[in-house]
Parts: C-alpha cells; structure tokens; sequence
C-alpha cells in the first residue's frame, strides 16, 4: 500500500509540475500590436541620422530564447554604418521601410510584409512616413551585441 500511495504521490507531484511549468501560447495579432502602449527611448545618435527629426518608442512583448519586441519611429534615414549585430526578423505592422545595401540596391517593405536583416548588412534604413514593426531577435546574441 506503501508502494502504491508514493506512486500516486509522484505521478501528480509529476503531473502537477508539468501543467503549472508548461507556458501559455503568446499570440502575435498584428491589429493588437498596432495599439500596444510603447515607451519612449532615445533617438538615434546624430552620425547615424541622416534626415529626419527622430522621436521613437519600444517594448518587449516576449522575452526567452529569442526576443519579440515592437518598434516604432517617426520619419526618418538612418545610416547603418557599422556591420548589423544580429539576425532580426522584421514584421512591418504600419508605414513603410526602404533598406538600401551599401552596394546601391533598395528594397520597399510596406505593412503587412516581412523580412531577415542579416547579421553584417550595411546601408540605410530609411521610414519614408510613420513607422512600426515587430522584431524577432536571439537573445543570446542581441546580449552579447549589448554587452
């Protein structure tokens, strides 16, 4: 009987951690992300912005072995002039972008498009009007680019 109570004991002792330890399903609803409430920062450094008056916002939604976060910004070029630290997904939720390799080629990503910055790429980062997005990056590596 002994054998049979701490056999029960340790299947819902079990159970019991595995239900509490299991976490929830975050949902990436971009018409929730549009109207999420984001903090102000501070604005690009003046050798990166090349035009524009720059005022931009961001949170964390997630954060484990990747990071989701949101980014918004008014118009304004940006200058990438040093390599880009890390892969980010990008998932343009309003306005538009116009990414332009140092070697001349442009590409245009509207809402609703989304995209891969290689870690290295070198250019422009140019948010022709009122911009916002949803960035996807390895927490390892935007930690040791921070650090």
């Amino acid at each position: 009987m002994k054998k049979l109570l701490l056999s029960l004991t340790v299947l819902f002792a079990t159970a019991s951690m595995q239900t509490q330890a299991a976490p929830e399903v975050l949902p990436l609803y971009p018409e929730a992300m549009k109207k999420e409430a984001l903090d102000s920062i501070p604005p690009f450094p003046k050798d990166e912005l090349l035009s524009g008056k720059q005022e931009n916002w961001t949170k964390v939604i997630y954060h484990g072995e990747v990071v989701v976060a949101l980014y918004e910004s008014t118009p304004a070029l940006i200058a990438v002039n040093k390599p880009f630290p890390y892969d980010e997904f990008v998932h343009v939720l309003e306005g538009e972008v116009i990414l332009t390799h140092i070697d001349g080629k442009a590409q245009t990503f509207k809402a609703g498009d989304s995209f891969m910055v290689p870690k290295g790429f070198l250019g422009t980062w140019d948010m022709t009007k009122h911009f916002r997005e949803m960035v996807v990056v390895e927490t390892k590596s935007m930690m040791e680019a921070e650090g």
